[in-house]
């Protein structure tokens, strides 16, 4: 099988060349085969400082180092790619990004977070089923090691609830959770999945938590870390036993990531429900009212 002809649109996170690397270095000990990124539409935004400040910088990597064509516009880049990595940073584009990708039939992967705001999300969803196209997002902490270890556990039994954790930082252009909580928020819904009722979340200096009730009684928490030592990782409650892990440094995250990526544009087939990300975004949104509302928020409140 010939190697699959990768397109990036937004060069504005560190994902874009730190993805390429894992894709295009067969040297790298942390390389993935199956694919080769070769085009790219650098796109950015102009009212956020961490998408502007660095998007030059990462396109003359990809164009230095990889040798990455560079295109004006998604639609002509889009005539010589077979697949495509949505990496803008900001989600308040992905809508837009994202339209010519589903319409064209690329497989496209777009990167956290998802949107932000469900709306956006629900319309994403949408198109990719009018157009069937293979859609899939995620953060890269559904695949760290130590996580999908536990996830995994079968020693567990029966999961009656989740604490997951992770640190927190905040930008007004994507509130709440939307920019770092997702990581967190991801992990939780990897081990309770769909079925959220409703949302409560406590701000303090220190933290923000968000408690949420599945649909079964069970009872799912996002710890947010503001303050003191930070990691990601998860608490799960069983049935046998009680399980505690934190992320894996010792195996990058983005590499367990991009071999789930490259299964994903090989088969067509995501590795889970696109309706799990709809109700993180959901969650998301719902904990923003929340906090500005001070009172538990039923997920349908947003959903309709």
């Amino acid at each position: 099988m010939s190697d699959i002809k990768i397109g990036i649109i937004g060069f504005d996170t560190s994902h874009v060349p730190a993805f390429t690397k894992i894709i295009n270095d067969s040297s790298d000990p942390f390389y993935v085969p199956g694919g080769k990124v070769i085009a790219g539409v650098p796109t950015f935004s102009k009212d956020f400082d961490l998408s502007y400040s660095r998007v030059e910088g990462y396109k003359k990597e990809l164009v230095e180092k990889y040798n990455v064509k560079i295109f004006d516009n998604i639609e002509e880049m889009l005539e010589v790619v077979d697949a495509v990595l949505l990496e803008s940073v900001d989600g308040r584009r992905h809508l837009k990004e994202a339209e010519p990708v589903l319409r064209a039939k690329k497989p496209v992967f777009i990167d956290k977070p998802f949107t932000a705001n469900y709306e956006d999300a629900e319309k994403i969803v949408k198109l990719a089923e009018k157009y069937r196209c293979p859609l899939f997002s995620c953060s890269s902490l559904r695949y760290d090691a130590n996580i999908s270890r536990l996830r995994d556990d079968s020693e567990i039994g029966k999961i009656f609830g989740c604490d997951a954790f992770g640190a927190e930082t905040r930008i007004d252009v994507m509130p709440g959770f939307f920019w770092y909580g997702i990581h967190g928020i991801e992990i939780l819904f990897s081990v309770m999945k769909t079925g959220c009722r409703s949302v409560e979340v406590v701000n303090t200096e220190s933290s923000d938590i968000a408690i949420g009730v599945w649909n079964d009684e069970k009872i799912g928490a996002y710890r947010g870390i503001k303050q003191g030592a930070t990691s990601y990782g998860m608490t799960v409650f069983g049935e046998k036993k009680i399980s505690h892990t934190t992320y894996n440094p010792d195996i990058p995250i983005y590499s367990m990531l991009v071999k789930e990526i490259m299964k994903f544009f090989q088969s067509g087939v995501a590795p889970f429900p696109i309706e799990e990300t709809l109700e993180i975004v959901a969650f998301m949104e719902a904990s923003l009212i929340s906090e500005k509302e001070k009172r538990p928020v039923e997920l349908k409140e947003v959903t309709g």
